[in-house]
């Protein structure tokens, strides 16, 4: 027997609980169901995922959705204080039992694959406590996110290695070994790999950081405040700022004349220039790079212009730089060649004694759940590989046109992969579902400003599978372009 649902959210992070929240809220009388791989709630804050001495890049009372605060008499959390990991997946369990989400989750229940059904909806194929079932639903959200598949080296040598080997994504279930174990080596240069060698040197032990020097390099990691107080973090959401940012939908703010000005023309490109150039030797001068050869090894390796959202806040209890600067982290620009008996062996021929080894090195940017029956196009474009290959460059030379600063581009230290990022029309909807209005991805995109993005995109979402937006998406060719131009 199949169960049938009017409505299914696959995931219970930020992005899935906020659509969740909203669908339910204009949908009071439907059958609605939320599937969670993990045992609670949370996503990235689940409580399987909270290794000791996590907490959030923002501080308080930026990181919470605008309807449920995060008041410090309830949480406990003082004004200019990072928000503790525990506190997070509590704060988003209590925002998912207030907004009925938690009721109609089934939790430790993987999604498999989703394929259309025989006449409309979809049928999803789940793994749980029961076994394999079937369920059908109306309309889907997917609310899986970017960091749900772990990107997992498995080094040679890894059978003889004696000791814990394991991705950051299973540091709390490994947490333990901060108190036994003395010779730790984290490799990648991402802020988990610090957070991780981070807890590891609070616990007592030496860590040897291992950056891969063909990859994106170490992350910008800032203060929290910057030039003279500021704090970073709204910093980066106030809209003259984002004008600052070479972005081809970012006219949409109705201030396209200034966005012009700062990258059409010569002075204009002078001022965001100074501006990122301020912005990066501030954090370079506050975090000493130049000050200390150790340090200086993790300097980033391109201009904070071109990170994206890929920017991080020094959160921690004591300068992370001042335990470099003491030994008690030593860093290494290399590659791990192979393993051994509790060591690990580098590229550059050095070897590093290891009772624990954790890998940091990112996730998988693709879709953790297989997509059948749904043509070539699967959930992207569904225009041929050739066609899609001129368009691609077509939008190539329109945003070189509009943004001549990103000819300019950085050397890159590794081969970029060909594969196409996720093609959606506005980061949420696959285009050649757009006409059914039954299926969404929420979560699809990275931003500094997680709760908002998740707010706006859950009502945007509803709005759409409901046909009530006020600017409703124009022919398959408009779309085609404007996805293009967007995710390119």
């Amino acid at each position: 027997m199949v169960e049938e649902y009017d409505m299914v959210v696959v995931g219970t992070g930020w992005f899935g609980l906020a659509a969740a929240r909203t669908y339910i809220e204009l949908h009071p009388t439907e059958n609605i169901l939320v599937l969670e791989a993990a045992g609670s709630c949370g996503g990235t804050w689940s409580e399987d995922r909270l290794y000791p001495g996590l907490k959030s890049n923002n501080l308080i009372d930026n990181y919470e959705y605008p309807e449920f605060s995060m008041s410090e008499e309830k949480y406990g959390v003082k004004k200019g204080n990072h928000i503790p990991g525990t506190v997070l997946h509590q704060y988003l369990t209590d925002f998912a039992k207030k907004y009925g989400g938690f009721s109609r989750t089934r939790f430790n229940t993987k999604v498999d694959s989703v394929e259309p059904g025989k006449t409309d909806g979809w049928i999803l194929t789940t793994i749980g406590e029961k076994g394999q079932l079937k369920l059908s639903t109306r309309k889907l959200i997917l609310a899986t996110g970017l960091t749900s598949q772990p990107n997992f080296p498995q080094y040679e040598g890894k059978e003889s290695f004696n000791a814990p080997y394991f991705h950051a994504k299973d540091f709390c279930r490994n947490g333990d070994t901060t108190k036994t174990d003395q010779n730790a080596v984290i490799v990648g240069g991402a802020k988990s790999a610090y957070d991780v060698a981070f807890a590891y040197v609070q616990a007592g032990a030496h860590v040897d950081l291992v950056v891969w020097p063909n990859g994106n390099g170490p992350v910008w990691i800032s203060d929290p405040y910057v030039m003279g107080g500021l704090r970073l973090e709204k910093l980066l959401n106030v809209r003259i700022l984002t004008w600052f940012s070479p972005c081809p939908f970012g006219d949409s703010d109705g201030f396209s004349v200034p966005q012009k000005f700062l990258h059409g023309t010569r002075i204009g490109r002078w001022l965001v220039d100074r501006f990122w150039g301020m912005l990066s030797s501030g954090v370079i001068d506050a975090n000493g790079y130049l000050k200390h050869p150790e340090v200086q090894k993790l300097q980033p390796w391109s201009s904070v212009f071109w990170i994206g959202s890929g920017l991080s806040i020094h959160n921690y209890t004591e300068s992370f730089w001042d335990m470099i600067k003491d030994s008690r982290i030593n860093v290494y620009v290399a590659d791990v060649d192979h393993l051994s008996d509790k060591t690990v062996h580098l590229t550059t021929g050095g070897s590093l004694p290891a009772n624990v080894l954790v890998c940091s090195t990112g996730w998988k940017k693709e879709p953790s759940i297989k997509f059948y029956n749904f043509g070539t196009a699967g959930i992207g474009l569904p225009q041929p590989e050739n066609e899609q290959l001129r368009l691609s460059q077509q939008a190539d030379t329109e945003i070189l046109h509009r943004f001549p600063r990103l000819q300019q581009q950085p050397t890159l230290r590794y081969t970029p992969k060909t594969a196409n990022p996720y093609r959606l029309y506005r980061f949420m909807i696959p285009p050649t579902q757009i006409q059914t209005r039954t299926i969404a991805l929420a979560g699809a995109v990275s931003s500094v400003a997680t709760s908002v993005t998740a707010t706006v995109q859950a009502l945007w979402i509803s709005a759409f599978l409901d046909n009530k937006l006020s600017n409703a998406p124009p022919d398959l060719t408009q779309i085609t372009q404007e996805v293009m131009l967007h995710t390119q």
